[in-house]
């Protein structure tokens, strides 16, 4: 037996957990969980709204758990350019 598609919400959390590189966690698992069960057709409005608080409180709680993301600018391109001709000129 197949798992039916995955929701919008679940591809949505699987993809904020690969960029936050905390896919294979505990956390993010139940965050799996949380999505696929939102996504339930028999489900009341109630449990869904606590299952969304839920969702939202466990990924803010992996969000302060990610790597902070590199963004690099045109500085920082300049300088490792800079870096290369130092060292191609032997001034290292």
């Amino acid at each position: 037996m197949t798992d039916p598609d995955p929701s919008d919400l679940e591809l949505a959390v699987r993809s904020d957990l690969a960029r936050w590189k905390l896919a294979g966690t505990s956390l993010g698992a139940a965050a799996l969980d949380l999505a696929k069960a939102i996504a339930a057709d028999d489900l009341r409005p109630a449990a869904r709204a606590m299952l969304h608080a839920q969702l939202n409180k466990n990924l803010s709680d992996l969000r302060k758990l990610a790597p902070p993301e590199v963004v690099e600018d045109e500085v920082d391109e300049v300088k490792r350019q800079r870096e290369r001709r130092r060292d191609a000129a032997g001034m290292a």
